[in-house]
C-alpha cells in the first residue's frame, strides 16, 4: 500500500517539481547574468523582486492557492462539470487580483524609498518593479492554470511549458542584458522585460490548452461557472489563509533583504545569491508539496481520513529527504556556485561561508513547505498560518537581528536564523497534521 502511494506521489510530483525548478529557473538564470553583468545591478535587481514585486506575486498566489485543492477534491469525487467550474471562475479573480497588484507595484516611487537608504539603489530598483509590475497578471493567470492542471493530475503541461519558457529566457536575457542581436545593453532592465514578456506567453500557452484540447471537453469549460460569489467561499478562504501565511514568510524573507541592506550593497547581493541557491532545493519540496496537496485532497474528497494521512507523512519524508539531499550538493559546491554568479572576491568572501549553511537548512525548509501544503489539501486554513507566522516573524526575525547585527555575523547569521525558523515550522505543522488527521474535520472544497 505505502509503496504503491508512493509510487502515484512521485508520478505527479515530477512534473510538478519540473515546473517549479522551471519557475525558479527563470530567476536563476537572471540573478547569474545579472551578477555577472554588475554587482549594483544585481542589488537593485534583489530590492525591486525579492524585497517588492515577489512579495505582491506569491501573496497572491497564496490567496489563489485553493484552486488546486477544490479541482483535487472534485476531481477526486468524480465531477467533470464542477471540476472544470473551480478554473471558470477563478481566471478572473486571478486577473483581478493581477491588476490590483500590478497597481501596487507600479505605484513604487510612492513606496521605495520606504525599503532602503541609498538613492542611487532606489530609483533603480523603483523602475525595475515598474517593469515587473506589467507582467503581473500574466504571472497569476497562468499559476490559475497550471494549479488546475495539475489538480486534474496533467501536471506535464505547465512543465512543458515552462521548458520552453526557459530556453527563450536565456536567449532573451542574453540579448537584453548584454546587448546582442543589435540591442542596446539595458542590465537589470532587460531582466525584468524578459520575465514580463515570458509571464503572458505563459500565461496564454497554458490557457490555450485548456480551451482548445479535445481532451478537456469533459469539464465543460467555455461555458460561465454560474456560481455566486459565497457559493464558493471555502475555496476563498484556503486562499486567504494561504496568503496571510505566504506573507509572513516571503515578508520575512524581504525584511531579510532590508536588514542585509543596512549592511551594505556587497552583503544584499550575497544575500540574493544565497537565497536565489536555497529556492532551488525549495522548489523540490514546493513540487511534492503539490503533488500531497492533490493526494490528500483526492483522498479527503473520497472520505478516506487514513489514505490522506499516509499521503502526507510520504510527501513529507520524500521531501526532506530530496531537499536535503539538494541542499548538501549546494554546500559541497557552493564556491564554484558563487562564482557562477559573480568574479567579485570581497562578495565571495561574505557569501561563501553562508552558501555552506544551506546544506543544514534545506530539509527543514522543505519539509515544512511540504506539510503546509498537505495540511490545506485536508482542508486545513489558519493552523499552517499561524505556525508559519509564529516561526518566520516571530523566530527568525529577532534571530536575525541578534545574529546579524548584534552578534556581527553579517549574512552568515541571516542564514542561521532561516535554519532556526525552519526547524521550529516544520516541527509545529507535523504535530498539526497528525492532529488533523485523527480528528480533524472534513471540508467540502468545491
Amino acid at each position: 500500500m505505502w509503496r504503491t502511494e508512493l509510487r502515484e506521489l512521485w508520478r505527479l510530483a515530477l512534473p510538478a517539481i519540473g515546473s517549479r525548478l522551471g519557475l525558479i529557473g527563470l530567476g536563476f538564470v537572471d540573478t547569474v547574468l545579472v551578477g555577472r553583468f554588475a554587482t549594483t545591478e544585481l542589488a537593485a535587481l534583489s530590492l525591486a523582486n525579492r524585497a517588492a514585486v515577489l512579495v505582491l506575486i506569491v501573496v497572491s498566489i497564496g490567496l489563489l492557492m485553493g484552486v488546486i485543492v477544490a479541482t483535487a477534491q472534485s476531481f477526486g469525487r468524480g465531477d467533470p462539470v464542477a471540476t472544470g467550474r473551480v478554473w471558470r471562475r477563478s481566471m478572473p479573480y486571478a486577473f483581478a487580483l493581477g491588476l490590483v497588484m500590478a497597481a501596487v507595484a507600479a505605484a513604487s516611487p510612492l513606496w521605495m524609498p520606504y525599503l532602503a537608504k541609498d538613492s542611487g539603489l532606489v530609483h533603480r530598483a523603483t523602475t525595475l518593479a515598474q517593469i515587473l509590475a506589467i507582467g503581473i497578471p500574466g504571472h497569476l493567470l497562468f499559476f490559475t492554470s497550471g494549479a488546475f492542471l495539475e489538480g486534474i493530475k496533467r501536471p506535464l503541461i505547465p512543465m512543458t511549458i515552462l521548458v520552453v519558457a526557459n530556453g527563450l529566457n536565456l536567449l532573451l536575457d542574453w540579448a537584453l542584458i548584454y546587448g546582442h542581436l543589435g540591442l542596446p545593453p539595458l542590465g537589470a532592465a532587460g531582466a525584468a522585460w524578459a520575465s514580463t514578456i515570458l509571464r503572458w506567453s505563459m500565461a496564454a500557452a497554458a490557457a490555450g490548452y485548456i480551451l482548445l484540447a479535445p481532451s478537456m471537453r469533459q469539464f465543460a469549460l467555455h461555458t460561465g461557472h454560474a456560481q455566486r460569489w459565497r457559493e464558493w467561499r471555502h475555496q476563498r478562504a484556503l486562499g486567504y489563509a494561504s496568503a496571510v501565511s505566504i506573507a509572513a514568510e516571503v515578508g520575512a524573507f524581504a525584511a531579510l533583504a532590508l536588514i542585509a541592506e543596512r549592511l551594505g550593497a556587497a552583503v544584499l547581493a550575497g544575500q540574493e545569491i544565497a537565497i536565489n541557491l536555497l529556492t532551488l532545493p525549495f522548489m523540490l519540496a514546493v513540487g511534492l508539496g503539490s503533488a500531497s496537496a492533490v493526494t490528500v485532497g483526492a483522498a479527503h474528497g473520497r472520505n478516506d481520513r487514513s489514505q490522506a494521512r499516509r499521503f502526507g507523512l510520504i510527501g513529507l519524508l520524500s521531501s526532506m529527504a530530496a531537499a536535503g539531499l539538494a541542499g548538501g550538493l549546494i554546500a559541497a559546491f557552493a564556491e564554484p556556485l558563487f562564482f557562477l554568479h559573480s568574479r567579485d572576491a570581497a562578495l565571495a568572501a561574505i557569501t561563501i561561508p553562508a552558501l555552506t549553511l544551506i546544506g543544514a537548512i534545506a530539509p527543514f525548509d522543505g519539509g515544512q513547505a511540504t506539510i503546509s501544503m498537505a495540511l490545506r489539501g485536508l482542508g486545513e486554513t489558519w493552523w499552517p498560518t499561524a505556525i508559519q507566522m509564529f516561526s518566520y516573524l516571530g523566530v527568525m526575525l529577532p534571530l536575525a537581528i541578534w545574529f546579524a547585527l548584534a552578534r556581527d555575523h553579517g549574512l552568515l547569521g541571516l542564514m542561521e536564523a532561516v535554519l532556526v525558523a525552519s526547524i521550529v515550522s516544520v516541527t509545529l505543522q507535523i504535530l498539526r497534521f497528525l492532529t488533523a488527521c485523527a480528528h480533524g474535520r472534513i471540508h467540502d472544497g468545491a
